[in-house]
């Protein structure tokens, strides 16, 4: 029987289960990709908003060649961190199911080698949502031509691509592309662009468009998506333009992947589940960190504050272990 499984092997996960390490409690970490998966599915040239020494854990200091680290040194210091605290980490390891049974829970999972479980008293959650983008709802974005995200310019180059979104991945992406050779149009239902774009960001983006390399189409929603092009609505009323394109990336964020904790019956206020201070469902010895925890409230919680609901959840399952270890003295 394990203390506690960790969902997960992103930065907040891995907090955890340095956390786990420090309280004494066993624990194993199950993550169905590679280690910090959602990092690295990443656009490879990504500069984080957040400075290194904000989204370090356990206290291991992260070495960076400027104050908001890349996404290459991340990937190297998380996976350094794991190696260092000597973290049992499961990867290619999908956790299917959560049962809860008396003062304890049964955790299915699916590896390599096919269909397994595991015991553990306590069960953490911290799944991200990069593997749940928002969709626009409208025909055609299920064709082959329509991409989720950015990973290299490279094959967009003189291409026609239209970037739906307006927030500072839309925005990094149409600088990426224009840059790497691409023909960039941005359509936001938005007035404007998000005023909280990094800082760095939205100038760049302004004077790309002020001087036209880069055309912006606000106040306008996407109605359908053809094979060549895009047709688009603007709220001035002047009925549908077509919008020629080859390539459509989509950039309109994220929501939790809820699917595990719905199946195990957790209860669920709106589309996020209800948790108590110490970031426990409603199931008892269930515990969600990071955005798992937020619905489609994502922009909020980041690995700063998600690296905190994983130090009070393990502070919260030591504490009652400790209780229940007195009590049977």
């Amino acid at each position: 029987m394990w203390d506690l499984v960790i969902v997960g092997a992103g930065p907040v996960g891995l907090a955890a289960a340095i956390e786990a390490k420090r309280v004494g409690l066993r624990a194993v970490v199950l993550e169905k990709g590679t280690i910090v998966h959602t990092l690295y599915r990443w656009p490879r040239e990504t500069v984080f908003f957040s400075e290194a020494r904000n989204i370090e854990i356990g206290g291991h200091p992260f070495p960076s060649l400027s104050a908001k680290p890349t996404r290459r040194e991340a990937l190297q210091y998380y996976r350094r961190v794991a190696e260092n605290e000597g973290l049992d980490i499961r990867t290619y390891t999908e956790v299917t199911d959560l049962y809860p049974e008396l003062g304890h829970f049964r955790v299915s999972y699916r590896d390599r080698d096919g269909e397994g479980e595991l015991k553990s008293r306590f069960v953490l959650v911290a799944t991200g949502y990069y593997d749940n983008p928002n969709r626009l709802g409208v025909p055609g974005e299920d064709l082959p031509h329509v991409r989720y995200g950015l990973d290299e310019t490279l094959p967009y180059w003189n291409q026609r691509v239209v970037v739906v979104g307006g927030s500072n991945s839309a925005v990094e992406a149409a600088l990426e592309l224009y840059r790497g050779g691409a023909r960039v149009t941005v359509v936001h239902h938005g007035p404007e662009i998000r005023p909280r774009v990094k800082y760095w960001l939205k100038p760049d983006f302004e004077n790309r468009v002020r001087e036209g390399s880069i055309q912006l189409l606000l106040n306008t929603k996407v109605r359908e998506i053809a094979p060549r092009a895009v047709w688009v609505e603007t709220s001035s009323g002047q009925g549908f333009q077509s919008i020629p394109c080859d390539f459509v990336l989509i950039h309109i964020g994220y929501r939790a992947v809820d699917g595990l904790l719905r199946r195990a019956g957790v209860a669920y206020q709106g589309d996020a589940p209800v948790l108590s201070e110490a970031y426990e469902t409603s199931l008892e010895g269930l515990f969600v960190a990071g955005s798992a925890g937020y619905g489609a409230d994502t922009r909020t919680v980041f690995i700063e504050n998600g690296r905190e609901h994983a130090r009070r959840a393990v502070q919260a399952m030591a504490a009652r272990l400790q209780t229940v270890s007195g009590s049977a003295v």
